[in-house]
């Protein structure tokens, strides 16, 4: 055999197998691409569905927040209206009638159970209703032994009854606001009877 036969030969045999191993590299190209586009939608649907996920589990999340925030206004406004209605309440009862209010104060003395002392007033209801209320208490007590004090409080209305040792508050904040939890639950259901959660809690 000549060199240019076994040239020929060799590169003959050296076409067939580059051919060969093209062939097979172009079939492991497509099965890895194919295996990797796999993958790639594999992952793009992951990704999808994790952003899909997300995307619910943060519309969930902003939504808890803004009916947490609502339910905080609204308790807030129950509050403030809670608040101006026992506000408006005491309001109501300093502007009663002179008559009514001594009677109204003279029994709240009465309750008390104390027969001397003295009575203590806001400077208005010294001035105007005074004397009369400590006439009044005294003459319900039967014998009581009641002053007015010459000493005023801060109040809107009501009194404090001072017998030695002993102070009774009883001005109409204190009154009205002992009575807060008690009469809270009605005032929400009067200012907001339409509201399902009138009754969380003020």
């Amino acid at each position: 055999m000549s060199i240019e036969h076994i040239t020929a030969k060799i590169i003959s045999d050296a076409t067939e197998y580059a051919e060969k191993i093209t062939a097979e590299a172009k079939e492991e190209a497509s099965s890895i691409t194919a295996d990797a586009q796999k993958k790639a939608d594999e992952i793009k649907a992951h990704m999808a569905e994790r952003a899909h996920d997300e995307s619910l589990t943060l519309r969930h999340r902003r939504t808890a927040v803004a009916e947490l925030e609502a339910r905080k206004i609204r308790l807030d406004a129950k509050q403030k209206a809670v608040a101006q209605a026992i506000s408006a309440a005491i309001d109501h009862v300093a502007a009663m009638e002179p008559k009514a209010y001594v009677e109204f104060l003279a029994k709240k003395i009465v309750q008390i159970g104390v027969t001397d002392g003295q009575v203590i007033l806001n400077a208005k209801d010294k001035e105007a209703v005074g004397k009369q209320l400590v006439e009044e208490a005294n003459k319900l007590l039967s014998g009581g032994k009641l002053t007015l004090s010459e000493q005023t409080i801060n109040a809107k209305g009501g009194f404090v009854l001072k017998s030695g040792s002993i102070e009774v508050n009883s001005s109409l904040e204190t009154m009205i606001n002992a009575l807060k939890e008690d009469i809270t639950p009605e005032i929400v259901e009067a200012l907001f009877p339409k509201h399902e959660d009138r009754y969380e809690k003020v």
